[in-house]
């Protein structure tokens, strides 16, 4: 029987927590109300430690920690793992569209030059997707493909894909579904449009969390064996190291305290 390592949750300064990703500005203010009212943090943030740098990237809640900021909180009750692990794996979301048709999104991109659109053969689009000839491609459930500008530089490509993301983001209905799985969507309903994203790499991650620069929010997903979830920590201005003390006695007593559960199987959750 495999045992996971009981995580690592620790109160870390917030300005040591690096963004990755874009934050929707409404559902920040929401939570940042939620919290402000609730006094609690119910599922830490998941902060990466990587080898040669001293801040910590946000792979999961990039909402949670812009909130705390929001709030002028100076630290966040955060689970911290070593990015560089592989049992850690970092996925892509293609979106799919629903109520945006597929001429109206590319005539929203002509007035962005790095975003010019091309025709191209589906096999065309994947492939200059997969040797990043392209920044992300768009598909129609007609067969049609465009495959969107280039760019060599990291955060170039970063820039251009929020563009992209604002293009559609508000009038249309996003899901979120993996690279493999956007063809059946379009099959089920062929007004719907996919948006598909390149595959990122965590040493892409680093660099963007370092130059300050986010992927649009809804992109990258980190599987995170051994998370830590229902915490339900209160939130407050106290010293780190009081703060901090106080998280290490309470942690010992809902261990000692068979407080604690550890779920090996996939699970599925009803009540968010």
């Amino acid at each position: 029987m495999i045992i996971a390592r009981f995580p690592d949750i620790r109160i870390v300064p917030i300005e040591q927590c690096l963004l990755h990703e874009q934050t929707d500005d409404a559902r920040v203010a929401r939570l940042a109300a939620r919290l402000k009212a609730d006094g609690i943090l119910r599922n830490p943030p998941v902060l990466g430690r990587h080898n040669g740098i001293d801040a910590l990237i946000v792979l999961d809640g990039a909402t949670r920690v812009t909130a705390a900021r929001q709030l002028g909180l100076p630290y966040v009750v955060a689970q911290v793992v070593d990015y560089d692990d592989d049992a850690i794996q970092l996925h892509t979301w293609s979106h799919v569209l629903s109520g945006l048709a597929l001429d109206t999104l590319c005539a929203t991109l002509e007035d962005e030059p790095a975003l010019l659109a091309r025709a191209c053969t589906p096999y065309e689009a994947e492939n200059a997707l997969a040797h990043r000839e392209t920044l992300a491609y768009l598909a129609g459930g007609d067969g049609r493909c465009f495959a969107l500008g280039h760019s060599a530089d990291v955060t170039t490509r970063a820039a251009a894909l929020r563009r992209l993301f604002a293009g559609y983001a508000g009038r249309a209905m996003i899901t979120r579904v993996p690279p493999t799985d956007w063809a059946a969507w379009l099959d089920e309903q062929n007004d719907r449009v996919a948006v598909v994203y390149p595959t990122y790499t965590k040493r892409d991650i680093v660099a963007l969390s370092q130059a300050g620069a986010v992927l649009p929010a809804g992109i990258s997903r980190h599987v995170i064996p051994g998370r830590a979830l229902r915490i339900n920590v209160p939130i407050d201005n106290a010293g780190l190291e009081e703060k901090q003390a106080w998280l290490d006695i309470w942690l010992r007593e809902r261990r000692a305290g068979h407080g604690v559960r550890y779920y090996a199987e996939p699970t599925f959750l009803f009540d968010e």
